[in-house]
């Protein structure tokens, strides 16, 4: 009988026997004779871990255990590809196997994947940057020539070392020749234009974000695309054991890319954001609540969340719900909560936002002594930190409430401290 049409259970009563070696040699350690019986009877269907098992004892590999014949090299590498992507680790070895066998495009992810990893990976992010140009330099190398689509995580990466004004050049460049190109490839195009929704917001650019953001949300798959890489790598390893040696590469490409789009997550919190931003802007409270508390669920631990707290607390202020807003903002304040004490300290810009969003918060349950503190406190914070449109809006709101209250020349007052302050921002600038 030809081995590749052998079930396993056969191929492991032959290769066992001619070897000499009984069905307790086989088993021992983990299992027992009278499991490595009922496997060659077919009786039972060996694990993953007893075919690594068996496989180690009979001195082959895993794959041809399974398919009685190697596995197609572009098979194994991609294997390997992913299973890296899913734990971490081991983009090394896949890259020297890739430029082994000569694989340049795998190469190359790998080296570009090592580079994407979150910071509570088991591997870390790489932090030296001598390290990172030159895994990005042998990239471009590698992928020269290469379509477009394939080429998007070297653009990736590439905007991930830039300035933000740079990255959306890069970005946007590579947008055009996606469009220009006729790519339809919908991973090329989700990740090109949720990295660019980031970018715009880190810009102040919230209309272009949310344009990109809504290009990116409607090419954005349902479910945890870590839960579905896994799903995809599991379905692989069945296929590939059936011989369905096909249908296993389909699902491989199928969980590279929900991994990729894994390693896009905060791409994808800033186009909620972005988006919620927009809904808020046009008064569909309801729809930028949903959004913007799917931003803060996808940014999880990062600082952004505590961002995102500061936008949703201000819809759901002027939604009437002020006890949840004053909640959201305190949380936001967490890691700062005294950021006045420092007289010389530039706290971070959502905490400028969190104070003049509590007072007027306390301005809308009329508190008015509450309102113009928190107000006051938001002018000084946003001086000190030079943020000039915040600024503007704080000492806007502090001057409404005190000219409301009658102290007009209180508020007068207000106003010309902020000219003043606004005035040395713009000639800092």
């Amino acid at each position: 009988m030809d081995d590749a049409h052998e079930d396993v259970g056969r191929r492991v009563h032959r290769l066992r026997t001619a070897r000499g070696l009984t069905q307790r040699d086989l088993a021992e350690p983990n299992y027992t004779a009278g499991y490595v019986s009922s496997v060659e009877s077919g009786r039972r269907t060996p694990s993953g871990d007893a075919l690594r098992h068996f496989a180690a004892r009979l001195g082959v590999s895993e794959d041809e255990l399974a398919l009685g014949r190697p596995v197609d090299p572009a098979i194994e590498l991609e294997f390997a590809l992913v299973e890296a992507m899913a734990t971490g680790t081991g983009f090394a070895t896949v890259a020297q196997n890739a430029a082994a066998v000569g694989d340049p495009r795998r190469q190359a992810w790998a080296l570009l994947a090592s580079l994407n990893l979150r910071t509570d990976s088991p591997a870390g992010r790489l932090t030296d940057q001598a390290d990172r140009l030159r895994r990005l330099d042998t990239a471009a190398r590698l992928l020269a020539g290469e379509p477009l689509p394939d080429r998007i995580p070297l653009v990736l990466a590439r905007a991930d070392q830039a300035t933000t004004e740079y990255a959306i050049h890069l970005l946007e460049k590579a947008r055009e020749e996606l469009s220009a190109g006729g790519h339809l490839d919908p991973d090329a195009r989700y990740a090109v234009h949720s990295s660019l929704a980031a970018r715009y917001l880190q810009a102040g650019a919230d209309d272009r974000a949310a344009e990109a953001a809504g290009e990116a949300l409607a090419l954005a798959g349902p479910g945890d695309p870590v839960a579905v890489g896994a799903g995809h790598l599991a379905a692989a390893r069945a296929l590939l054991a059936a011989r369905r040696v096909t249908d296993a590469a389909v699902a491989l490409g199928q969980a590279r890319s929900a991994y990729r789009r894994a390693a896009l997550l905060p791409a994808l919190a800033a186009c909620f954001r972005a988006r919620g931003r927009r809904l808020r802007t046009t008064g569909d409270l309801s729809s930028a609540a949903a959004d913007l508390t799917r931003a803060r669920q996808v940014y999880g631990d990062a600082e952004e969340a505590l961002d995102v707290c500061v936008d949703l607390a201000e819809v759901h202020r002027r939604q009437g719900h002020h006890a949840a807003a004053r909640a959201l903002l305190l949380e936001s304040l967490t890691d700062h909560p005294h950021p006045l004490a420092d007289p010389a300290g530039a706290p971070p810009l959502y905490v400028v936002r969190a104070y003049r969003e509590l007072g007027l918060v306390a301005l809308d349950q009329g508190d008015e002594v509450e309102a113009e503190t928190r107000l006051r406190d938001a002018v000084t914070l946003a001086a000190r930190r030079n943020a000039r449109h915040e600024l503007a809006r704080a000492v806007g709101a502090l001057g409404d409430l005190l000219t409301a209250r009658n102290r007009l020349s209180d508020a007068a007052e207000a106003l010309k401290s902020g000219l003043l302050h606004l005035e040395r921002i713009l000639h800092a600038e």
